[in-house]
């Protein structure tokens, strides 16, 4: 975590935290209410992100000219171990908003998005930026935390490490991967952290994950807003976040969001992990 001078702090243009043991710090920062001194929110103020070691993160900007993702998502009602995921009704909308800002793309959407499918593909070609719009089930051991694919399949938490470690160009070639989640451990703030974690471990530059159960409408905004942030005005991950997070946060302001959407509970969430370039 960065520490200094309280003048210090406030000259920085964002804040680095821990993964491990601030990020329920981080939590309290980004999602208390505005002090009666400030009557700002932290993010406000400063683009915030989270990473596990600087050593391990490797600072680099995210490369938007080649303009290649991959796209992945669920929207249909899935049956997974007797636990059912409602249908996402705001996926479909979701990744067609991340199509338009990454015309070089290839998705797999609903049964189409298959463990085997996305192994093979991420082996062959490169994708800079990975983006996953689905269920996610955190448990206790690794074989019960997962993502939601087609068919009513998973992708346990192990078969993503494995996968990401095949990536072709390694797994440093991914500089972003996405991670709308939509439902999470109850109680468990670093729940979305695990999956993020272990893309990390392997050498993902990045990741974008929730740390509680997020709304699909909501989310949908948030991500739209994220990519144009990046691809279009240039902005940092972290910075990108920061301005599609307190979009939202204005929602009172802005006539075609939902006035509702400017509670913490729908954008404070979501945090940028590892390279915040």
């Amino acid at each position: 975590m960065l520490i200094g001078t309280k003048r210090d702090i406030f000259n920085l243009s964002f804040f680095v935290t821990c993964f491990n043991p601030f990020s329920h710090l981080l939590y309290r920062w980004v999602c208390r209410p505005p002090s009666k001194k400030s009557q700002k929110y932290l993010i406000e103020n400063y683009a915030i992100a989270t990473t596990p070691s600087l050593n391990l993160t490797a600072p680099k900007k995210l490369t938007t000219q080649t303009g290649r993702a991959l796209i992945l998502g669920v929207s249909k009602e899935a049956r997974i171990d007797e636990i059912l995921f409602p249908a996402l009704s705001s996926v479909p909308l979701e990744i067609k908003e991340v199509q338009k800002i990454f015309p070089n793309h290839k998705q797999f959407i609903d049964e189409y998005f298959e463990p085997k499918k996305l192994k093979n593909e991420i082996k062959d070609t490169v994708y800079p930026v990975i983006h996953i719009a689905t269920h996610a089930q955190f448990g206790i051991i690794s074989e019960d935390t997962f993502l939601v694919t087609g068919n009513n399949n998973k992708l346990t938490i192990n078969e993503l490490k494995t996968v990401l470690r095949q990536v072709s160009g390694g797994a440093a070639s991914v500089e972003l991967l996405a991670l709308t989640a939509c439902q999470t451990a109850v109680g468990d703030e670093r729940s979305s952290l695990g999956l993020a974690g272990v893309a990390l471990q392997v050498g993902v530059r990045s990741a974008m994950a929730s740390l509680w159960s997020v709304g699909d409408e909501s989310t949908s905004l948030l991500v739209k807003q994220f990519y144009r942030n990046v691809h279009q005005l240039g902005m940092s991950k972290a910075k990108a976040l920061q301005a599609a997070q307190l979009k939202l946060l204005k929602a009172k302001e802005i006539s075609e969001i939902n006035d509702q959407y400017d509670n913490p509970s729908f954008w404070a969430p979501f945090i940028m992990i590892g390279n915040w370039l």
